[in-house]
Protein backbone atom coordinates (compact mmCIF):
# COMPACT_ATOMS: atom_id res chain seq x y z
CA UNK A 1 0.00 0.00 0.00
CA UNK A 2 1.30 3.21 -0.81
CA UNK A 3 1.08 5.85 2.15
CA UNK A 4 2.00 9.64 1.98
CA UNK A 5 5.24 8.50 3.70
CA UNK A 6 6.06 5.80 1.11
CA UNK A 7 5.07 8.54 -1.18
CA UNK A 8 7.28 11.08 0.17
CA UNK A 9 10.12 8.85 -0.98
CA UNK A 10 9.36 8.94 -4.63
CA UNK A 11 8.54 12.89 -4.88
CA UNK A 12 11.82 14.48 -5.00
CA UNK A 13 12.46 17.93 -4.27
CA UNK A 14 9.44 18.74 -2.10
CA UNK A 15 9.55 20.02 1.51
CA UNK A 16 7.55 17.39 4.06
CA UNK A 17 4.81 20.21 4.22
CA UNK A 18 4.39 20.43 0.49
CA UNK A 19 3.83 17.02 0.15
CA UNK A 20 0.16 16.59 0.15
CA UNK A 21 -0.15 19.94 -1.77
CA UNK A 22 2.46 18.72 -4.90
CA UNK A 23 0.52 15.21 -4.83
CA UNK A 24 -2.87 16.25 -5.23
CA UNK A 25 -1.91 19.22 -7.54
CA UNK A 26 -1.01 16.51 -9.82
CA UNK A 27 -4.58 15.08 -9.91
CA UNK A 28 -6.00 18.51 -11.01
CA UNK A 29 -2.86 19.43 -13.51
CA UNK A 30 -2.62 15.86 -15.41
CA UNK A 31 -5.54 15.37 -17.74
CA UNK A 32 -7.06 11.99 -17.72
CA UNK A 33 -5.35 11.07 -14.90
CA UNK A 34 -6.17 8.16 -12.90
CA UNK A 35 -7.07 8.93 -8.87
CA UNK A 36 -6.14 4.81 -8.98
CA UNK A 37 -2.73 4.70 -9.96
CA UNK A 38 -0.82 3.12 -7.54
CA UNK A 39 3.18 4.75 -7.65
CA UNK A 40 3.49 8.03 -9.02
CA UNK A 41 6.45 10.29 -9.70
CA UNK A 42 5.43 13.38 -9.49
CA UNK A 43 8.15 15.70 -10.74
CA UNK A 44 7.83 14.14 -13.99
CA UNK A 45 6.50 15.56 -16.96
CA UNK A 46 3.64 14.14 -17.97
CA UNK A 47 4.73 11.98 -21.23
CA UNK A 48 1.29 11.50 -22.96
CA UNK A 49 3.63 10.41 -25.91
CA UNK A 50 7.37 10.73 -25.14
CA UNK A 51 9.50 12.75 -27.61
CA UNK A 52 11.35 10.65 -29.69
CA UNK A 53 14.88 11.81 -28.45
CA UNK A 54 14.52 10.15 -25.21
CA UNK A 55 14.81 6.90 -26.61
CA UNK A 56 18.00 6.62 -28.85
CA UNK A 57 17.30 2.98 -29.65
CA UNK A 58 14.50 3.47 -31.67
CA UNK A 59 16.90 3.26 -34.36
CA UNK A 60 17.51 0.17 -33.39
CA UNK A 61 13.99 -1.16 -33.66
CA UNK A 62 13.42 0.42 -36.99
CA UNK A 63 16.20 -1.43 -38.15
CA UNK A 64 15.57 -4.87 -37.14
CA UNK A 65 11.14 -4.59 -36.83
CA UNK A 66 10.63 -6.75 -39.87
CA UNK A 67 12.73 -9.44 -37.77
CA UNK A 68 9.83 -8.83 -35.56
CA UNK A 69 6.77 -9.02 -38.28
CA UNK A 70 8.51 -11.95 -39.63
CA UNK A 71 8.00 -14.24 -36.87
CA UNK A 72 4.63 -12.45 -35.67
CA UNK A 73 3.67 -13.65 -38.97
CA UNK A 74 4.67 -17.57 -38.74
CA UNK A 75 2.86 -17.51 -35.62
CA UNK A 76 -0.16 -16.37 -37.18
CA UNK A 77 0.30 -18.89 -40.07
CA UNK A 78 0.47 -21.56 -37.75
CA UNK A 79 -3.06 -20.57 -36.33
CA UNK A 80 -2.56 -18.23 -33.23
CA UNK A 81 -3.03 -21.32 -31.08
CA UNK A 82 -1.40 -20.13 -27.71
CA UNK A 83 -2.09 -16.81 -27.80
CA UNK A 84 -5.15 -15.86 -25.21
CA UNK A 85 -7.53 -12.96 -24.30
CA UNK A 86 -5.82 -9.95 -22.54
CA UNK A 87 -9.28 -9.28 -20.39
CA UNK A 88 -9.60 -12.71 -18.19
CA UNK A 89 -11.62 -11.76 -15.24
CA UNK A 90 -13.58 -14.43 -13.41
CA UNK A 91 -16.93 -14.44 -15.15
CA UNK A 92 -18.73 -13.63 -11.81
CA UNK A 93 -17.62 -10.06 -11.34
CA UNK A 94 -20.07 -7.15 -11.80
CA UNK A 95 -20.34 -6.05 -15.32
CA UNK A 96 -17.86 -2.89 -15.47
CA UNK A 97 -16.06 -1.43 -18.74
CA UNK A 98 -14.20 -4.77 -19.37
CA UNK A 99 -17.17 -7.04 -19.58
CA UNK A 100 -17.33 -6.73 -23.44
CA UNK A 101 -13.87 -8.00 -24.11
CA UNK A 102 -13.42 -10.44 -21.21
CA UNK A 103 -12.45 -13.64 -21.97
CA UNK A 104 -12.62 -12.69 -25.59
CA UNK A 105 -10.63 -13.44 -28.74
CA UNK A 106 -11.26 -9.71 -29.77
CA UNK A 107 -8.27 -8.68 -27.79
CA UNK A 108 -5.83 -11.68 -28.12
CA UNK A 109 -2.53 -11.70 -26.88
CA UNK A 110 0.77 -13.65 -26.24
CA UNK A 111 3.14 -12.83 -24.07
CA UNK A 112 7.08 -13.24 -24.14
CA UNK A 113 6.93 -11.68 -20.60
CA UNK A 114 4.24 -11.51 -18.27
CA UNK A 115 4.99 -9.97 -15.08
CA UNK A 116 8.23 -10.23 -15.31
CA UNK A 117 7.99 -14.27 -16.27
CA UNK A 118 9.39 -15.50 -19.24
CA UNK A 119 7.29 -17.84 -21.40
CA UNK A 120 10.28 -19.88 -22.56
CA UNK A 121 7.64 -21.33 -25.50
CA UNK A 122 6.93 -18.22 -26.82
CA UNK A 123 10.33 -17.08 -26.77
CA UNK A 124 11.87 -20.05 -27.83
CA UNK A 125 9.42 -19.13 -31.73
CA UNK A 126 10.67 -15.84 -31.62
CA UNK A 127 14.45 -15.57 -31.05
CA UNK A 128 14.92 -12.45 -33.01
CA UNK A 129 12.30 -10.67 -30.92
CA UNK A 130 13.64 -11.58 -27.71
CA UNK A 131 17.04 -10.66 -28.87
CA UNK A 132 15.70 -7.07 -29.85
CA UNK A 133 13.61 -7.09 -26.43
CA UNK A 134 16.60 -7.98 -24.14
CA UNK A 135 19.05 -5.55 -25.50
CA UNK A 136 16.45 -2.63 -24.58
CA UNK A 137 16.15 -1.42 -21.14
CA UNK A 138 13.05 -3.24 -20.05
CA UNK A 139 11.83 -2.65 -16.91
CA UNK A 140 13.24 -5.34 -14.61
CA UNK A 141 10.80 -5.74 -11.69
CA UNK A 142 10.59 -9.04 -9.31
CA UNK A 143 7.06 -10.63 -9.87
CA UNK A 144 5.86 -7.36 -12.19
CA UNK A 145 7.96 -6.19 -14.98
CA UNK A 146 8.78 -6.37 -17.93
CA UNK A 147 5.72 -7.47 -19.94
CA UNK A 148 6.22 -7.82 -23.29
CA UNK A 149 3.23 -8.98 -25.69
CA UNK A 150 1.86 -9.25 -29.42
CA UNK A 151 -1.80 -7.77 -29.25
CA UNK A 152 -4.15 -8.54 -32.04
CA UNK A 153 -7.04 -6.33 -31.73
CA UNK A 154 -9.67 -7.55 -34.14
CA UNK A 155 -11.81 -5.50 -36.86
CA UNK A 156 -14.83 -3.33 -35.02
CA UNK A 157 -13.09 -3.70 -32.07
CA UNK A 158 -12.77 -1.04 -29.35
CA UNK A 159 -10.63 -1.10 -26.16
CA UNK A 160 -12.23 1.36 -23.68
CA UNK A 161 -10.67 4.53 -21.91
CA UNK A 162 -8.19 2.96 -19.01
CA UNK A 163 -5.13 3.22 -16.77
CA UNK A 164 -2.17 1.85 -15.79
CA UNK A 165 -0.60 1.68 -12.11
CA UNK A 166 2.77 3.43 -12.36
CA UNK A 167 4.47 5.96 -14.79
CA UNK A 168 7.68 4.61 -13.23
CA UNK A 169 7.48 2.26 -16.46
CA UNK A 170 7.31 3.86 -20.12
CA UNK A 171 5.24 1.82 -22.49
CA UNK A 172 6.16 1.13 -26.18
CA UNK A 173 3.99 0.27 -29.19
CA UNK A 174 5.70 -1.00 -32.10
CA UNK A 175 3.10 -1.49 -34.97
CA UNK A 176 3.59 -4.39 -37.19
CA UNK A 177 -0.08 -4.93 -38.78
CA UNK A 178 -1.84 -2.04 -39.34
CA UNK A 179 -4.88 -1.49 -41.47
CA UNK A 180 -6.74 1.90 -42.26
CA UNK A 181 -9.16 3.32 -39.48
CA UNK A 182 -7.12 2.17 -36.68
CA UNK A 183 -6.64 4.79 -34.10
CA UNK A 184 -5.21 5.30 -30.39
CA UNK A 185 -5.66 7.70 -28.04
CA UNK A 186 -3.53 9.09 -24.73
CA UNK A 187 -5.01 11.54 -23.25
CA UNK A 188 -6.10 14.46 -25.34
CA UNK A 189 -4.07 13.49 -28.08
CA UNK A 190 -5.26 10.70 -31.04
CA UNK A 191 -2.69 9.22 -33.59
CA UNK A 192 -2.78 6.44 -35.91
CA UNK A 193 -0.07 3.39 -35.80
CA UNK A 194 2.51 3.51 -38.31
CA UNK A 195 3.85 0.13 -39.08
CA UNK A 196 8.02 -0.24 -38.13
CA UNK A 197 7.65 3.22 -36.39
CA UNK A 198 7.64 3.20 -32.42
CA UNK A 199 6.31 5.49 -29.88
CA UNK A 200 6.06 5.73 -26.18
CA UNK A 201 3.47 6.91 -23.76
CA UNK A 202 2.97 6.84 -19.83
CA UNK A 203 0.07 4.64 -19.57
CA UNK A 204 -1.23 6.61 -16.33
CA UNK A 205 -2.56 8.57 -18.77
CA UNK A 206 -6.43 7.67 -19.77
CA UNK A 207 -5.64 5.66 -23.18
CA UNK A 208 -7.29 3.84 -25.58
CA UNK A 209 -7.74 2.32 -28.91
CA UNK A 210 -9.63 1.99 -31.65
CA UNK A 211 -9.95 -0.65 -35.04
CA UNK A 212 -12.67 0.36 -37.15
CA UNK A 213 -11.16 -1.64 -39.95
CA UNK A 214 -12.12 -5.16 -41.54
CA UNK A 215 -8.61 -6.63 -40.86
CA UNK A 216 -6.71 -6.99 -37.46
CA UNK A 217 -4.29 -4.47 -35.89
CA UNK A 218 -0.88 -5.96 -34.31
CA UNK A 219 1.48 -4.04 -32.11
CA UNK A 220 4.49 -5.48 -29.91
CA UNK A 221 3.68 -3.98 -27.16
CA UNK A 222 6.67 -3.68 -24.00
CA UNK A 223 7.24 -1.81 -21.13
CA UNK A 224 10.74 0.14 -20.12
CA UNK A 225 12.20 2.41 -17.39
CA UNK A 226 10.49 6.10 -17.36
CA UNK A 227 13.55 7.86 -19.28
CA UNK A 228 13.66 10.56 -16.27
CA UNK A 229 14.67 7.81 -13.75
CA UNK A 230 17.78 7.87 -12.50
CA UNK A 231 19.68 5.20 -12.02
CA UNK A 232 19.81 5.47 -7.84
CA UNK A 233 15.79 5.67 -8.21
CA UNK A 234 15.82 2.18 -10.55
CA UNK A 235 17.70 0.33 -7.76
CA UNK A 236 14.94 1.39 -5.16
CA UNK A 237 12.15 0.19 -6.72
CA UNK A 238 14.06 -2.83 -7.50
CA UNK A 239 14.31 -3.22 -3.44
CA UNK A 240 9.72 -3.19 -3.33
Amino acid sequence: MITWKNVWLICRNYREGELRHSWMSILVVVQYTSIGVLLLFSVYPSGRVFPEEYFPWFTTIAENWQSVLEEFTRLEADGLNDFEPYVSFPQAIPDNLWTKLNHSKRWNTLHLWRYGRRNENACQACPQTVKLLESLPLAHLADRAPSAFFSILAPRTHIPPHTGVTNARTIIHLPLVVPQNCSFRVGGETRQWVEGQPFAFDDTIEHEAWNNSDSPRAVLIFDVWNPHLSPEEILFLQRF
